[in-house]
């Protein structure tokens, strides 16, 4: 019981569902990517409804993210290691129907969640709990573009967005999932420098210094895990005087009903994704004067959300 206490309580941080042949027939923006120049461990993603325009293939090592949302749709895209001898397929056909089954019985049950907490418990395979997240793009407006950082080591990843349509089905069962293969060969990126430190723990999100005007390149130092689930994340959010930052934190949770939706409560600008205990990413943000908010989807419910002025 307490193995799958355990397991549950790891499934009950992201989402991903049941994929059938890829529709890219769905309406696409009219945002024409524009990318700095490319330079050593630079990666293009495009994000549209719904697929990703990306590399099958990229070097190991600090590997720079520009990745555009060139959509309709909020998206995001979240890297996980696969455990040896996994695949792309086993991950669709045996991962993607537990949280598929799970979202459909939350929306059967009108947003009770005890059903779907029995269906992962039951479906989700055990080597699930083998698979690494290895950072990610945070939430992105249509038309934004997000730039992270991450070092990544050489190995067999999925690549998948798991926002949710109106017809409450994941955006990775309309075909944003991918894999990704990271080679041997090192990316030639040095590590960044970073001009301010977001530090992530159970609970808590620290900014030691405040947060100046202009280009800043953010690192986001991993500092603890949660003993359950999948580990802690952060996304920046600009505030107006009419947010309501209760509805921020109940979207970014994907078990609400109105969770993860197409209809953001805020503007979001990015951030980084799940990473392993003691990871750095970096990530850039051109702050303009305001109110704003960094915010973990994975622990937002339970105070881990940070609101701060920019002066």
């Amino acid at each position: 019981m307490n193995r799958r206490f355990q397991i549950i309580s790891l499934l009950a941080c992201i989402a991903t569902a049941s994929i059938p042949a890829a529709d890219h027939s769905g309406p696409h923006a009219a945002h024409t990517p524009k990318f700095p120049p490319p330079g050593p461990g630079a990666v293009n993603i495009v994000a549209r409804d719904y697929m990703f325009e990306m590399p099958a293939r990229i070097p190991s090592g600090w590997t720079e993210f520009r990745f555009f949302n060139a959509g309709m749709a909020p998206h995001f895209f979240l890297l996980s290691l696969l455990p040896p001898e996994r695949t792309l397929a086993d991950y669709i056909n045996e991962v993607g129907p537990a949280f598929g089954a799970a979202m459909a019985a939350i929306r059967e049950d009108k947003g009770d969640r005890t059903r779907a907490y029995t269906i992962l418990g039951e479906k989700i395979p055990a080597w699930f709990a083998s698979v690494r997240q290895m950072g990610g793009a945070g939430f992105i407006e249509p038309g934004g573009l997000a730039v992270t950082t991450a070092k990544l080591v050489p190995g067999e990843y999925v690549v998948e967005c798991y926002i949710k349509a109106d017809d409450g089905r994941f955006h990775t069962e309309l075909g944003m999932i991918r894999a990704l293969t990271v080679t041997s060969a090192d990316s030639g990126m040095a590590e960044p420098s970073a001009t301010l430190t977001v530090t992530l723990s159970n609970g808590r999100i620290d900014v030691p210094t405040p947060v100046p005007v202009g280009r800043q390149t953010v690192a986001v130092k991993f500092n603890e895990h949660p003993e359950q689930g999948l580990g802690n994340d952060v996304h920046l959010v600009k505030l107006e005087s009419d947010t309501d930052l209760d509805a921020v934190i109940r979207w970014v949770d994907w078990m609400n009903l109105d969770g993860l939706t197409h209809h953001t409560p805020a503007r979001f600008l990015g951030g980084t994704q799940e990473m392993p205990l003691g990871s750095t990413a970096y990530v850039t943000f051109d702050f303009t004067p305001g109110e704003y908010a960094w915010i973990a989807e994975s622990g937002a419910a339970n105070g881990m959300v940070l609101r701060f002025e920019v002066e």
